[in-house]
């Protein structure tokens, strides 16, 4: 790596590297955990290698993980000069401030979220500044870490939105064993901390064995809501898009803007971007072979960011039932796939119906141009 793009990398501490528990005290017991149904396996005598007990009791291990990992960067950050502020959550947290529609806040699971038309869009484990970067934490007992690796670009693009003047970089702090560890991203610094017996821990969660809880007191501890940044509107920004993608002077899709580094960021967000509609006949000449009886004589058509890094052509149209369907014509066959009722491409879809507008329409000659440009994209880590 050249000298030009070294990224300097916080140090980890002893207590974070080997999890020592003496500073935090009864904290951990003051945080709230999803733990009804691990109780409840308890309660039944399941053994430890029952598959339920092992899921749930491996969700609690990563809960309360997340939690240690809290605790001790809260004192990390502390000690450590190049913090200036450091965001604090859960039991650490002013429980009087309100949230609101849209922006950084903590949920009701007093966790960071950034929040667009009450809609969670994405997760922080924690949060803290330097002079001139905010870093974004991760932590995770999981020991793939593809899937991880994969969340990071949403994260990194939208504090990217929110603190424009500011490097956005990202904490991931994994336990032994965990793979990829160096494969991360450059923005990325990597700890790797001993594992831990998460069986006690829940014996004295479960005998409520709490004592009193420690509130550190610190100029660097601020609040969520204290914040200064810039809002990102999720739906106004696919409008925005949607809107910005045509070309109305010549009548086609300006695939040039749709590869400027801005929308990249947009794809890291949204992953797909919609650019209009066909009617069924069109779709049909497109997709031939397909029996789907389609509602409302639209079928969206939008350029999706792949797992791969690629892009491709996928469609989402509604059937007589009013079910939502994603659909993606691969090398030998046609995807098709039901998507949650209650996730966010119902809630797009929902508002591209009332954005999309004749204007908007596309011919299966204009669609076939633009697979052929996309699928010819590649996105690469920023």
């Amino acid at each position: 790596m050249s000298q030009k793009n070294q990224i300097k990398k916080l140090a980890i501490n002893k207590d974070i590297q080997n999890l020592n528990l003496s500073s935090i005290g009864s904290n951990l017991l003051f945080y709230s955990y999803h733990i009804s149904f691990l109780k409840k396996l308890i309660a039944q005598n399941r053994a430890d290698d029952d598959p339920q007990f092992i899921s749930s009791f491996s969700s609690f291990k990563g809960e309360i993980y997340e939690n240690i990992i809290y605790e001790l960067l809260l004192r990390y950050s502390l000690t450590n000069n190049e913090i200036t502020s450091f965001i604090l959550k859960g039991p650490h947290q002013n429980k009087n401030v309100k949230n609101g529609k849209i922006g950084l806040q903590i949920d009701r699971n007093a966790q960071i979220v950034y929040k667009s038309g009450y809609k969670d869009i994405s997760e922080f484990d924690g949060m803290f500044f330097t002079e001139d970067s905010v870093y974004f934490v991760e932590s995770t007992i999981v020991n793939t870490t593809s899937n991880l690796r994969k969340r990071l670009r949403k994260k990194k693009a939208i504090l990217e939105i929110l603190f424009p003047k500011l490097k956005v970089k990202a904490l991931i702090i994994l336990t032994n064993g965990a793979t990829g560890t160096n494969v991360f991203p450059a923005y990325c610094t990597v700890w790797v901390t001993k594992d831990f017996d998460a069986k006690v821990l829940l014996d004295k969660i479960l005998n409520r064995e709490k004592g009193k809880f420690k509130r550190l007191k610190s100029d660097k501890f601020v609040e969520v809501s204290d914040l200064d940044y810039y809002h990102f509107k999720y739906f106004d920004t696919l409008k925005f898009l949607l809107k910005r993608s045509h070309d109305t002077e010549n009548h086609r899709i300006d695939l040039k803007f749709l590869r400027t580094n801005k929308v990249r960021r947009y794809f890291d967000i949204f992953t797909k971007i919609y650019i209009g509609f066909i009617d069924e006949q069109n779709f049909k000449a497109l997709v031939p072979n397909v029996e789907l009886e389609i509602s409302d004589n639209i079928i969206y058509v939008t350029i999706e960011q792949k797992d791969n890094n690629k892009f491709a052509i996928v469609y989402y149209l509604r059937d007589t039932k009013r079910k939502l369907k994603r659909v993606e014509v691969l090398d030998t066959r046609v995807d098709i796939t039901d998507k949650d009722p209650k996730g966010f491409t119902n809630s797009e879809v929902k508002f591209m119906g009332y954005v999309i507008t004749p204007e908007f329409s596309l011919h299966k000659n204009s669609i076939k141009y633009i697979e052929n440009s996309v699928t010819k994209w590649k996105s690469t880590d920023r």
